[in-house]
């Protein structure tokens, strides 16, 4: 009879430790456990080894990519939103960006001859060589949630995550060049979305491979890459 115990309660310790390793979230860490009796009379002995963290690590990647789909998805939403009141401001007579010519109802950050700087912040690194390997554009730091804007007008060509930018927006200006910003914390535009220049596009996050809170902001010109701030201080734009 005391035997019978004595594996009753052996048992009821195996399902402790069994249950102690899922977490309330569903979330299961597969880990290597032993039960080792000595004897009759003697300590019982449980060795555990070191929980993997790998289905973990997993589960928040996936988390991210999941996150990351969401946002794309309400921007998508977001544009055409604001596609539909334009359209119906349009219809009611009020001016808009995309149809050319002047007017009012726009508010843009201010720039020169049709171009501005990305971001407000502080200019943190720049462009060619750094830690080993050739940075591609510059870095302006800045809080996470700040604004950034259009450089110039031009159509959005890529909007959503990008390997080693976390989330990024890329857009083709009229004169073919290509802007790029990276590690946002969340964007506003869509694919195939007409934008003027100083128009707020995205916010500043630290995502992807970031050090801290900042706008990664490159310049593509014929299939390469150019220095972002003498790209700006041609059009008439400075870093200060």
């Amino acid at each position: 009879m005391r035997r019978r115990v004595v594996y009753a309660v052996i048992a009821a310790v195996a399902l402790v430790f069994v249950a102690a390793d899922t977490l309330p979230n569903g979330l299961a860490f597969r880990n290597a456990a032993s039960t080792k009796v000595l004897g009759m009379g003697q300590e019982q002995q449980v060795l555990m080894t070191p929980r993997s963290t790998s289905n973990y690590v997993h589960q928040i990647a996936k988390g991210e990519r999941i996150r990351e789909q969401h946002v794309v998805e309400f921007a998508a939403r977001q544009t055409l939103e604001r596609a539909k009141r334009e359209a119906a401001a349009a219809v009611a007579g009020e001016w808009q960006p995309w149809m050319g010519g002047s007017g009012g109802g726009i508010s843009v950050l201010p720039g020169v001859g049709g171009y501005t700087l990305p971001a407000r912040g502080t200019f943190s690194s720049g462009f060619g060589p750094r830690w080993g390997t050739v940075h591609q554009g510059i870095d302006i730091s800045a809080p996470i949630g700040s604004p950034i804007y259009a450089a110039a007008a031009g159509t959005v060509i890529d909007a959503g995550p990008a390997q080693g930018f976390g989330l990024w927006v890329r857009i083709r200006h009229d004169d073919g060049s290509i802007t790029v910003y990276g590690h946002m914390y969340d964007f506003f535009v869509s694919v195939g979305e007409r934008v003027p220049a100083g128009m707020q596009i995205a916010r500043v996050g630290n995502r992807g491979d970031s050090t801290g809170p900042h706008l990664h902001f490159e310049v593509i010109m014929n299939g390469r890459h150019v220095d972002p701030v003498r790209w700006l201080a041609l059009h008439g734009v400075g870093i200060n």
